[in-house]
């Protein structure tokens, strides 16, 4: 994986070396940028949208511990791990505060760059789980994830509108489109479109299943105007087009 692929580290702490963190994480995996101080970083990562931030829990001007708070709690920057760096007596407090990972001062960079693989790789891993895990959770909390939850739906709740797209989601959601397309991959790996198609498909065979609607109903109640467009990407989805599922569940 290349750099330009958006991994990017925010440094919130003047002790560590890049060039140092650099040797010990792979070399063309991530970005490295640093900060000079609280405020400054706070501002970067809003900026930048880091895939993960280090912070010296001591920070000048705006503690670490406040730092991981709002970056966890700010829609904007809340995907991104964050790695606290500290005495150990704090330990426990970081791990409150929200951070993914607590490393007592003095560290090994060894062990810093061993952890962040660790937290990208745990990530990765969580992606390609996620869209399955909306199939049978579209009314409850099992994606275990505000951001997605509420873009699932606000999905749903313009689910019959065919132009509600990502401006729209966007907008509503209250961030920019480019932070979107990345707050999403980062989570399930998958594009807003995929993302959307995802829902939209898993409504439709719900639909389906009730035996109540015809394809032509079921196409538009989930924003398809041409039932026959709506059948050939439904079996691409399923491996099934809408009349045999309508067969089997009779």
């Amino acid at each position: 994986m290349n750099s330009e692929d958006g991994r990017l580290i925010l440094i919130i702490e003047n002790s560590i070396n890049p060039y140092n963190l650099g040797r010990n994480i792979s070399r063309n995996s991530f970005r490295v940028i640093e900060s000079n101080g609280g405020e400054e970083g706070l501002s970067l990562a809003r900026q930048l949208k880091p895939d993960l931030v280090i912070c010296d829990i001591s920070t000048s001007s705006v503690g670490g511990m406040s730092i991981c708070t709002e970056l966890k709690s700010d829609a904007a920057t809340s995907h991104a791990s964050v790695i606290l760096l500290g005495p150990v007596s704090q330990q426990i407090d970081g791990l409150r505060a929200g951070a993914d990972d607590y490393i007592s001062l003095p560290f090994d960079s060894q062990v810093l760059g061993l952890k962040i693989e660790n937290l990208i790789r745990s990530r990765d891993a969580m992606r390609g789980k996620v869209v399955q895990e909306m199939s049978a959770q579209s009314e409850s909390n099992g994606l275990n994830d505000q951001f997605l939850e509420k873009l699932e739906q606000l999905i749903l709740e313009n689910i019959a509108d065919p132009d509600f797209g990502v401006h729209e989601m966007a907008f509503q959601i209250g961030i920019s489109v480019s932070v979107l397309y990345r707050k999403l991959r980062l989570r399930t790996g998958a594009t807003v479109n995929e993302f959307v198609k995802t829902i939209r498909m898993k409504g439709a065979m719900k639909l389906l299943e009730t035996g109540i609607y015809n394809v032509a109903e079921v196409a538009a109640a989930i924003g398809y105007e041409d039932s026959k467009y709506f059948s050939k990407e439904f079996r691409k989805f399923f491996g099934e087009t809408p009349t045999e599922v309508k067969r089997r569940t009779k």
